[in-house]
């Protein structure tokens, strides 16, 4: 007991000197600069993907919804079993994020359908002696999809309000889910911050031009080649929970075993889930390394 007092009384001491130094001088573990850091950069990655996917969703509602959805999802399959309920909660880490990214994906193939019709406009605005500006409004009124066409008209009216091209392709290019779209705002960037004169841009641009061709015409083999395979785990992904909801309600004895009974509820229910959701990763990511 003597030398817990003395431990305890030795701690005391040692935290009422920390309280008469000063801020500047007392020393800290850094773990709220830690947690500080580690939250800053998770909004900010949030912010960058949000803004590839064109969703007007704050990133602190985002981030909320991704510690959410496990809660939600893990309580729904808690219902079932407790096994289900972790089963729901691994499952639900991973909703929100897969969904954002298929929006990114779909933005990134719609915007890459988009490059060679913008790339074609500013080479030959480019070869007319245009000036950037000139290429921005070319740029602008070539695009077809929406959001293509907005970056460009808000990249032209930076211009015009006197903010320098360089700090506004920057903020633009965070948006770019495409990647030919990408190649093209890290082009313009290089050659307004090198101050290069637009004319100089045209044979750059027309290389460029080149290479989108190329990668959207690969990128479509590829899709065309790997949509059966897609196609296929879509389906296997509706009909099989579809056919057990379907047995359960029209013949409950036949699914009975898999419902009321122990080895059911925490081994055969829970296997089949894991192995459905497995199946369509497995799918899906085969089918986007194809592509």
């Amino acid at each position: 007991m003597e030398l817990i007092g003395a431990f305890a009384t030795g701690i005391a001491v040692f935290a009422g000197l920390m309280a008469l130094l000063p801020d500047r001088q007392r020393p800290t573990l850094g773990l709220r600069d830690r947690l500080r850091g580690w939250r800053r950069r998770r909004m900010a990655a949030a912010a960058d993907l949000l803004a590839q996917a064109r969703l007007e969703v704050s990133p602190r509602s985002y981030l909320l919804l991704t510690f959410a959805a496990p809660v939600l999802i893990g309580l729904l399959g808690l219902l079932l079993s407790p096994v289900m309920g972790l089963i729901g909660a691994g499952v639900g880490l991973f909703v929100p994020r897969w969904y954002v990214r298929w929006l990114v994906g779909n933005e990134a193939r719609a915007a890459d359908d988009d490059a060679p019709r913008v790339l074609r406009a500013m080479v030959h605005r480019a070869g007319a002696g245009g000036t950037y500006p000139e290429l921005f409004a070319a740029a602008a009124e070539g695009a077809r999809h929406r959001w293509v066409r907005a970056d460009f008209e808000e990249l032209l009216s930076r211009y015009y309000a006197n903010e320098p091209p360089k700090d506004a392709l920057a903020v633009i290019r965070r948006r770019q889910a495409g990647r030919n779209l990408a190649l093209l705002y890290d082009a313009l960037y290089v050659l307004t911050a090198t101050g290069q004169p637009a004319v100089a841009a045209s044979e750059v641009l027309a290389e460029l031009g080149e290479a989108t061709r190329t990668n959207q015409s690969i990128a479509r083999q590829a899709a065309a080649e790997s949509r059966g395979l897609r196609i296929q785990a879509l389906v296997l992904a509706v009909v099989i929970p579809l056919l057990f909801v379907y047995l359960l309600l029209v013949n409950p004895e036949l699914v009975a075993p898999v419902t009321d009974t122990a080895l059911g509820r925490f081994v055969l229910l829970p296997g089949a889930a894991l192995l459905e959701v497995t199946g369509i990763w497995l799918s899906l990511r085969v089918a986007r390394l194809e592509a």
